[in-house]
């Protein structure tokens, strides 16, 4: 039976089962995976998508048919049980997509997602395609954008269907029974990568393969599949650290960090976080960054080369969780760049000064190289501010302010902690963060702010000037 036939016809069965996907991200975070992908390729056949952020091998299949694993460079490990559960789920007639590209971390030479694919007979190979990639006829169509990516080998090609090739006759894409069910293995570079999920690249072939691919089970439709938290919750003073078994170990390496920083930032910031936040750290797979909902904050455990380096986590647990402290209102045209700057002065308060002090420069130099004097980029009310300018101006300004006053920071959120009252205010906008600022520094910083070339206006607040 050609792919081609089943791909192009699943989904007008009436009684194909619907795709209940559980994409893991346990063994790599990523802002894409945590939603994007599934919102792409997986909603528009009517299915539905949830994540696994625990241990996969714990993870409930029962009410899934389609699984999503991906991971680039990272040291988290794919173990014997991960492949255990995943070859099972495969006999009972799941599906599998497993995505990557090959690449190592730091000093590894073990591509991790290869511990799974070759104990079902294929490995990423870390030789780049060679454009253009070619669909085969299986595929059903003739689309082949993709972002670059490498090959894939197979050790016995015999037990697997190419649905794409490279300009060599390479494999990107292919796929093979196991048991009742069916694993495709791709290059990740075929789907997929923007946050904001504005690439569905080749969703007119990916939508109906993976349904096609999840067919082989059926799933209660009346039932949304769940996916998992980290298994692992640990009370430290208050705190609750999630993390799944993977980074355990790595957990209290990172409430000890925590430790030392938090009172030094209550001190830096002049008050507590606001009321109910800050109460729960969630460890994740990755060594890119994290996030911030306000009460939990996602912390990448490799961030900076961390745990051979303390700067890198010690700036990322301060910028995370200045997102705390600045509710309830977010900062209107800086709130990304105070949050890095707050854990670059975090940083210097923790003796790391050396660090903290070239990744400012780094910062600010980028940010010249657009706005040479800081007074030409709006980052107000400018429209395609360069993203380095957006963050490194306001760490700039803050510079120099603090230089004159330095404990601007304390006293600024001071300010704004008594002068913008949430019962009475719906949004907090440039102008007022302006006046608090001025309040804090004791003298009108309106006329200032306007000769760099960001437009605020005195007249457009109602922030007494005290």
């Amino acid at each position: 039976m050609l792919l081609a036939c089943c791909v192009l016809s699943v989904l007008g069965q009436p009684d194909a089962p619907k795709i209940h996907a559980i994409t893991d991200i346990s063994h790599e975070f990523s802002f894409y995976f945590d939603g994007r992908f599934g919102g792409q390729y997986v909603a528009p056949s009517g299915g539905e998508n949830a994540m696994n952020w625990g241990t996969l091998s714990k993870l409930d299949v029962s009410n899934v048919n389609l699984l999503i694993l991906s991971s680039g460079p990272t040291p988290c490990p794919y173990t014997e049980a991960d492949i255990a559960l995943v070859r099972s789920f495969l006999e009972s007639g799941g599906g599998v997509a497993v995505l990557g590209d090959y690449g190592t971390f730091r000093d590894e030479t073990t591509y991790r997602l290869n511990d799974l694919a070759k104990a079902f007979g294929a490995q990423f190979a870390d030789e780049p395609s060679a454009q253009p990639l070619k669909a085969k006829p299986e595929l059903g169509s003739e689309s082949t954008t993709n972002y670059g990516g490498k090959v894939l080998t197979l050790d016995d090609p015999a037990l697997w269907t190419v649905l794409m090739e490279d300009a060599q006759g390479r494999p990107v894409l292919a796929r093979r029974l196991v048991g009742a069910g069916s694993l495709l293995v791709s290059s990740r570079a075929l789907c997929g990568r923007q946050p904001d999920a504005k690439d569905p690249i080749n969703a007119e072939w990916w939508v109906p393969l993976l349904a096609d691919l999840g067919k082989g089970k059926q799933v209660d439709p009346a039932t949304p599949p769940e996916g998992a938290s980290p298994e692992n919750t640990i009370q430290k003073d208050g705190l609750t650290i999630q993390s799944s078994d993977y980074l355990l170990d790595i957990a209290d390496t990172i409430f000890a960090i925590y430790e030392k920083c938090r009172p030094v930032q209550e001190r830096i910031l002049g008050v507590p976080p606001h009321e109910g936040m800050l109460t729960t750290l969630i460890l994740l797979p990755c060594g890119g960054g994290g996030f911030s909902s306000g009460v939990a904050i996602g912390l990448g455990v490799w961030w900076g080369d961390f745990p051979i380096k303390q700067y890198g986590m010690v700036e990322l647990l301060g910028h995370e969780a200045t997102h705390s402290w600045v509710l309830p209102f977010a900062e209107p045209m800086w709130n990304e760049g105070i949050a890095t700057y707050v854990g670059i002065v975090l940083g210097r308060e923790l003796g790391l000064g050396a660090d903290a002090d070239a990744t400012l420069k780094g910062w600010i130099d980028g940010a010249k190289q657009h706005d040479p004097d800081m007074t030409k980029i709006d980052i107000a009310h400018g429209k395609d501010v360069p993203h380095v300018v957006g963050m490194a101006k306001p760490m700039w300004i803050w510079e120099q302010l603090r230089a004159e006053k330095p404990d601007l920071l304390a006293l600024y959120f001071q300010a704004k902690r008594r002068l913008i009252d949430p019962a009475v205010r719906k949004e907090y906008t440039a102008d007022d963060s302006v006046a608090v600022l001025s309040v804090a520094m004791g003298r009108d910083l309106f006329p200032w702010f306007q000769s760099l070339a960001i437009t605020v206006d005195r007249a457009k607040t109602t922030v007494p000037m005290e």
